[in-house]
C-alpha cells in the first residue's frame, strides 16, 4: 500500500480466535507515524454483510496509524451447534475480550450496529475495570435511539413481533451444511430486502445510485461496491431477534434497562473514555439523531472529550465507503484521536 509516496508493507494476523469471530490486526511500521496513538478496533456490524465491507475505512486508517484491528464475524450457516449460541450476549462479550486483549490505549470504532455492541462494551468495562475501559470510543451512524429520528427502516422493524418475525424470517439450516439444525435469518431474505432498498435508491437517484454509477470505492476494479455489500452471510437467530428487541423495540440503551453478563449497563460509567459521534446527513438506515443520542445518555464524560460530527451530503454507506469516507470521515476520526493521545 502506497502511504504519501511510501511504499508500505502491511502485515496480517489472526491475533486471537473466539467461536464466532477471529480478531484479525493489519498492520505496519511507519517512523514517520505518531507513536502514541494506540491501536484501533474497528467493530463490523452484524447485520448481513461481511467485514470486507469497511475495506475502506480500514485501509484509510491504515494510511493514518500502524495498527488496526477487525472483529471478523463468522457466516454461522458453516459453523456447527457445538460452538454454541450467539445472542447479544456473546457478541458484546467478544467485543470486550478484544478490548481487553489489545490494552487500553485502544481506540474504538463502532460502525451501524456494531455501535451499540461497542458502546455496551465500553461501558460494561467502565463500570468493571475502568483500567480495561479504551481511550477512546467513536460511534458511526448507528442506532443508539431509534426513535430519536426513526426511518423507514426502524418503523419495519417495529412493526413487527419478535414471534412474527421468528414465524415469518427464521429458518433452519439444511442437512448436508456444516451448521446444519441451526436457526438463522437466512441471507436470501436479506438480499431481497437489500435489493428493494437498491431499487429505491436507483429510481430516486439516492446514494446508492450513484454508487453503482460512478463506484467511488478504493479499488472498484477489484472489489465493487455492489459485491462488497450484497456477498451476505447467515445470521444467528438469536442474535437477530435479540438485536431487534433490545435496540428497535424496547429501546434498552435509551431507558436504562440493557443488560450484559446479567449486569444492568450504566452509560454514566464511562467517564474517562472519550466520545465522538459521526453521522450522515442523508442516512436514511440510521437518520441524524439516533447516533447523538449517546452524547446525552453518556453524560460523565467531560465536555473536552466529546465530538459530534455530522457529514453534510453523506448518506448511509459513505460514512463507511468511498470518497467521502477517505476525505472527510477518517480525517475526522484521526484528528478526535490525536487530539486525545496528546491529552
Amino acid at each position: 500500500m502506497v502511504i504519501d509516496g511510501w511504499q508500505a508493507k502491511i502485515s496480517e494476523r489472526v491475533l486471537c480466535h473466539w467461536p464466532y469471530a477471529d480478531l484479525r490486526v493489519f498492520s505496519h511500521i511507519d517512523p514517520r507515524r505518531d507513536q502514541n496513538l494506540g491501536p484501533i478496533l474497528v467493530i463490523a456490524p452484524l447485520a448481513g454483510a461481511f467485514p470486507v465491507l469497511l475495506r475502506d475505512l480500514v485501509i484509510s486508517l491504515l494510511r493514518e496509524t500502524e495498527q488496526v484491528a477487525v472483529a471478523d464475524w463468522f457466516d454461522v450457516r458453516y459453523l456447527p451447534l457445538s460452538r454454541g449460541r450467539f445472542g447479544f450476549d456473546e457478541n458484546i462479550s467478544s467485543i470486550v475480550d478484544m478490548i481487553r486483549l489489545l490494552g487500553p490505549d485502544v481506540n474504538v470504532i463502532g460502525v451501524c450496529q456494531g455501535v451499540v455492541s461497542a458502546l455496551a462494551a465500553t461501558a460494561y468495562l467502565s463500570a468493571r475495570e475502568p483500567y480495561s475501559a479504551p481511550r477512546s470510543a467513536v460511534l458511526i451512524g448507528g442506532p443508539v435511539d431509534p426513535l430519536a429520528n426513526p426511518t423507514a427502516v426502524v418503523q419495519r422493524l417495529r412493526s413487527h413481533s419478535l414471534e412474527w418475525l421468528r414465524k415469518n424470517a427464521i429458518v433452519r439450516v439444511p442437512e448436508g451444511v456444516p451448521g446444519e439444525g441451526r436457526l438463522v435469518y437466512p441471507k436470501m431474505t436479506q438480499l431481497a430486502t437489500f435489493t428493494s432498498y437498491l431499487m429505491r435508491h436507483c429510481l430516486e437517484g439516492k446514494e446508492l445510485y450513484w454508487k453503482l454509477f460512478a463506484d467511488d470505492g478504493e479499488d472498484p476494479l477489484h472489489f465493487p461496491f455492489l459485491s462488497l455489500a450484497t456477498q451476505l452471510m447467515d445470521l444467528p437467530a438469536e442474535h437477530f431477534l435479540e438485536n431487534i428487541r433490545c435496540i428497535f423495540h424496547d429501546r434498552d440503551l435509551v431507558s436504562g434497562t440493557f443488560f450484559f453478563a446479567n449486569t444492568r449497563i450504566d452509560l454514566q460509567a464511562i467517564k474517562n473514555t472519550a466520545l465522538m459521534t459521526m453521522e450522515g446527513e442523508r442516512d436514511d438506515i440510521a437518520a441524524p439523531g439516533q447516533t447523538q443520542a449517546a452524547q446525552e445518555l453518556c453524560r460523565s464524560i467531560p465536555s473536552a472529550k466529546r465530538r459530534h460530527i455530522l457529514i453534510e451530503g453523506c448518506g448511509h454507506f459513505s460514512l463507511f465507503h468511498g470518497h467521502i469516507c477517505r476525505t472527510r470521515v477518517v480525517p475526522e476520526i484521526m484528528g478526535f484521536l490525536h487530539h486525545e493521545a496528546r491529552t
